[in-house]
């Protein structure tokens, strides 16, 4: 389990320390809902585990995953950018923590600290091409590709191959009825790729999932390393190393 936020851990010590005084810890509950679509953002969360979708709505009720949060970023892109509203809706997918900022004081922070402003806008990049990458995955590939590239990516970002989640769950993320889900999860399970439970899906080969995942898994782990700023050598993948 991971408990800590790669993207403030990158920060210099004197920032990060000033901003440590002003984060709030918080749970993350599955089905709470972070941010709402197209009202302003109170908060930005800093995720230290768990998993956090960000979700198109339509009016007819469908949802769809345009990125997923997990502890290598924030949920927050809007304040960043100086947005005045959140263009989706920030739902917990995978129980965790976070730590938690007012947006107004992330905006000041923004403003006081170079190197936060830095880390900041480099995420929200990475976070675009995830739309971007999410928007193409969805329209061409398949459902069962698109199931094994979630899966995989959710377990790289929380670093489990345990998933506590449901096939609502990732109806909901990747837009299709629940019957779709679970018949494309059977197909894994009799594969032997995954077993289903009840509340939670177990990768039990990952190789397996990795053969028939479209190429959009690859793009997510190439994005997701998070890029040091110039001059900083640690070593810290925010994804977890392919074995």
């Amino acid at each position: 389990m991971v408990h800590a936020n790669l993207l403030l851990a990158r920060l210099p010590t004197a920032a990060r320390d000033r901003l440590d005084r002003r984060l709030e810890p918080v749970d993350l509950l599955r089905g709470q809902v972070l941010q709402r679509a197209e009202e302003p953002t109170r908060f930005a969360y800093f995720p230290t585990s768990g998993l956090v979708s960000l979700l198109a709505l339509t009016a007819e009720g469908p949802t769809l995953e345009l990125a997923s949060v997990g502890h290598d970023g924030v949920v927050g892109v809007p304040v960043i950018l100086q947005t005045s509203r959140t263009p989706y809706q920030a739902v917990v997918q995978i129980s965790g923590a976070a730590r938690r900022l007012r947006a107004d004081l992330l905006t000041a922070e923004l403003g006081d600290s170079p190197a936060l402003r830095d880390a900041c806008l480099r995420y929200a990049s990475q976070s675009l091409r995830e739309v971007g990458q999410s928007t193409v995955c969805h329209h061409f590939h398949p459902l069962s590709e698109r199931l094994c590239r979630w899966l995989l990516s959710a377990s790289d970002r929380v670093h489990s191959d345990t998933l506590a989640l449901t096939h609502e769950n990732l109806a909901q993320v990747l837009g299709v009825p629940r019957t779709a889900v679970s018949m494309a999860a059977g197909d894994l399970q009799r594969a032997e790729a995954i077993r289903c439970r009840r509340g939670s899906i177990v990768i039990v080969n990952r190789r397996r999932l990795e053969v028939s995942a479209c190429s959009c898994y690859a793009a997510d782990r190439e994005d997701f390393r998070l890029t040091p700023p110039p001059g900083d050598t640690r070593v810290l993948p925010s994804v977890r190393p392919i074995p």
